[in-house]
């Protein structure tokens, strides 16, 4: 009989959220495993969810190399709630300043960085997020009035996609980072999920790097420290679900609300037909994704900036986004 793990790799489906792998790994049930630590805290209206790989042996089962990811659930970020974002931004903000605080001194450079094609709604988070973002790298060195005081150098680039440039974005990245050498590099993009609910509601920040496109099974180099020569952290938020997961659930809902039985095997080779219009593989995403996109690059945007310009406001931060 088919599992959930041998689910996702029967349609060879990337778990991006640390979260999902662990409820996949623990399957369904709460106990303890060699290795990853869970901590769970929660607020007015966000559930934070931290996961804590200690070994390389851990890491290898949950298939996330060792280091922290931390979840922040919160209502559709489809509904432009003010209240709701300044949560959630004061809440990205204190979780990247703990991450931060080992290594990040109060003028180091930073490198933003904006995964993904910003011609697919879908994919247009990390370009989205760069716009919205405030750049003062080139204030430092040719206009030093205009900014305000405490304004570490930052700059940002969106390098595309590999089919629309012919270049890797490892290849963009590291050129960019060994002429401004940043103390920290922060990647943005866009994630996958095992879960309907999540889309558009979860935000995963992890100090270990970044796959570009592994959601979709079209990984790229890694960019980390070791790729990169600087500590590099991830901030995702999960845009699309493989059908084969919204296929299986229908199933599954369908044959619990029918008392019918449900077998898994017959499901996954039904599901694996009508995909094979689509080469066996169909990612879906809301017909709200512009907002969610909208709103989710601005709320990034607006925590990442807290972090890394302590003590000033949002509306001054605004004036040196692109």
């Amino acid at each position: 009989m088919l599992t959930v793990n041998n689910f996702i790799k029967e349609f060879n489906l990337n778990v991006d959220l640390a979260v999902e792998a662990s409820d996949l790994l623990r399957g369904g049930k709460n106990i303890e495993i060699d290795g990853i630590e869970e901590k769970v805290e929660t607020s007015k209206r966000l559930r934070v969810n931290t996961i804590t790989v200690t070994t390389p042996e851990a890491g290898a089962r949950i298939g996330k190399p060792p280091g922290n990811y931390i979840t922040i659930q919160a209502p559709p970020l489809h509904v432009n709630d003010p209240e709701l974002q300044e949560e959630i931004i004061n809440m990205l903000s204190k979780t990247l300043q703990k991450i931060t605080l080992p290594f990040l001194k109060p003028n180091d450079p930073v490198l933003l960085v904006g995964l993904g094609n910003r011609y697919a709604a879908a994919d247009s988070l990390g370009p989205k997020f760069i716009e919205y973002s405030p750049i003062t790298r080139h204030y430092h060195r040719y206009a030093p009035e205009a900014l305000i005081q405490g304004m570490r150098p930052a700059s940002g680039i969106a390098p595309g996609v590999l089919g629309t440039t012919g270049l890797e974005t490892l290849e963009i990245i590291k050129g960019v980072a060994e002429q401004t050498k940043p103390a920290l590099v922060i990647a943005v993009d866009a994630l996958a999920a095992q879960q309907i609910e999540r889309i558009g509601s979860s935000i995963q920040i992890s100090d270990t790097g970044i796959q570009p496109g592994a959601g979709i099974g079209n990984a790229r180099h890694p960019l980390n420290q070791r790729t990169l020569g600087v500590p590099v952290i991830a901030i995702g938020c999960p845009t699309i679900v493989s059908a084969a997961v919204i296929s299986n659930q229908s199933i599954q809902k369908f044959c619990s609300n029918s008392a019918c039985a449900y077998d898994e095997a017959a499901a996954t080779e039904s599901i694996k037909k009508v995909l094979s219009y689509f080469g066996g593989s169909l990612s879906v995403t809301p017909k709200e994704i512009d907002e969610i996109i909208k709103n989710t690059a601005k709320i990034l945007a607006g925590g990442v900036a807290a972090a890394l310009f302590p003590g000033i406001k949002q509306r001054q931060l605004e004036l040196y986004a692109m």
